[in-house]
């Protein structure tokens, strides 16, 4: 990577000021791992050699847009992993060329990931002639396509000034951030809005033994196991057949939006704690999802957790998304219910893809410093509608269009009567009955907006 410029004022010719800097200076959380990125320019690399020098994880570059695959891709690939050093792939990425088409090139190159796959990368660093919101777009449109793919976020590598100046800074801190500044200083200057770093390219001259010349080297914030945490994060669990409940301790549960925004509380909640943060009426959003994933596919019940003492949202909005249906909105009062409200009953499918997603931008101030509480979903299966037989352990519903019971058929009767001779029709009350049988049994949930 060469994104020497991003680490001063070259980027866009403007002074910079200490207090921009100053702002921005994030130090790490203690203990770092060493690693390393490459490409083709590092030749034939010895991975046996790189490990014994105590480097613990590599890049490794898959392309240069579309126009260019690096042809030493498979070789470092699989040198990493024989050599037992985990690795993830990055692209670097052209905002001018098509952003789907160069996601699925990288994700083509790594397939299925394994349990020494670091999340991919997007290298952000070329402009590629477009202004600040066209660059962003791009970049937004795939990091979105690969994390849909892969489900989790991948990684984000830019600098200070290119991020701000010729990205706009917007807020894509759902992905870690890789940030690159070749300083000799303890602690690097990050890009904003990101309040912290996964990794930190400090220098593009190092020296590793195993590698001929100068290589990017890394630092990873925090420790050896703290790397392997970030690289296989707890996997999300199945929803059993009959439901069950996932709270936002569970790893099916995600935030997003710095950490900061994000307040965890342990003195209410499901399971002994929740998430909050402040409802906004801006576009930008921080967010609670909670991603199903169901062993048997069914109609079932979902409601929310409101605990009165965070849950102030007025006019929460959730997006309840199903395999089957795509995106219901549902918009609640969190303040109307000290506990579980039901968003309503939906179809969901076997398998994941699916997920119940909660944001702050409900439209209320952020001046009014309203609360809105991420905590658990509750899923309860609803039994299939059998017709209403008299079997069933509960009483069964005779009403409406049943034609059995002698209360329910004389009302049944007389109303076809009446009916009857208002309309001068022919068709008997039965047969009434029978053509609106099957409106009678549906049921639904109205798409709420």
């Amino acid at each position: 990577m060469l994104l020497v410029c991003l680490v001063a004022a070259c980027a866009t010719g403007e002074p910079t000021t200490s207090e921009q800097i100053d702002s921005t200076t994030v130090c790490g959380t203690g203990e770092t791992v060493k690693g390393v990125d490459v490409s083709y320019y590092q030749g034939t690399i010895d991975w046996n050699a790189v490990k014994a020098d105590g480097v613990e994880y590599a890049f490794v570059r898959v392309s240069d847009g579309l126009g260019f695959e690096d042809p030493k891709f498979e070789a470092n690939w699989n040198g990493t992993r024989a050599a037992g050093i985990y690795h993830g792939a990055y692209q670097f990425f052209r905002p001018n060329q098509d952003p789907i088409q160069q996601a699925e090139l990288l994700l083509a190159k790594i397939g299925t990931p394994g349990p020494d796959d670091l999340p991919p990368v997007i290298d952000v660093e070329a402009n590629g002639g477009l202004g600040p919101d066209a660059v962003a777009t791009a970049v937004r449109a795939w990091v979105d396509h690969v994390t849909a793919a892969l489900g989790r976020a991948p990684v984000i590598y830019t600098g200070f000034f290119f991020w701000r100046d010729q990205v706009g800074a917007p807020d894509m801190t759902s992905s870690p951030l890789w940030h690159a500044q070749y300083t000799d200083a303890e602690c690097p200057n990050i890009a904003p809005p990101w309040p912290s770093w996964a990794f930190w390219q400090f220098t593009s001259s190092g020296s590793v033994a195993g590698i001929s010349g100068n290589v990017d080297t890394n630092r990873f914030n925090g420790s050896h196991q703290q790397l392997i945490d970030f690289i296989a994060p707890r996997a999300c669990g199945t929803v059993a057949a009959d439901g069950g409940t996932i709270d936002d301790s569970d790893a099916c549960f995600t935030g997003g939006g710095p950490p900061a925004a994000l307040r965890r509380v342990l003195d209410a909640g499901e399971g002994g704690g929740l998430v909050w943060t402040y409802a906004t009426d801006q576009p930008e959003e921080n967010f609670g999802q909670w991603n199903l994933v169901m062993a048997e596919a069914g109609r079932y019940r979902i409601e929310v957790s409101t605990p009165a003492a965070y849950a102030h949202s007025r006019q929460a909005r959730y997006v309840v998304h199903t395999a089957l249906a795509g995106d219901t909105e549902v918009t609640i009062d969190q303040t109307a219910a000290d506990g579980f409200q039901s968003l309503g009953e939906f179809e969901l499918a076997a398998g994941g893809d699916q997920f119940v997603h909660a944001g702050d931008s409900t439209g209320e101030p952020l001046a009014d410093q309203i609360q809105i509480a991420f905590d658990a979903v509750r899923l309860t299966r609803i039994p299939p509608d059998d017709g209403g037989g008299g079997d069933d352990d509960g009483p069964a519903d005779h009403s409406g269009c049943s034609s059995t019971g002698n209360h329910n058929a004389s009302l049944v009767a007389g109303l076809a009567l009446v009916l009857l001779a208002l309309s001068r029709g022919r068709r008997s009350a039965a047969s009434r009955c029978g053509a609106f049988r099957s409106a009678c049994r549906q049921r639904s949930v109205a798409r709420r907006r």
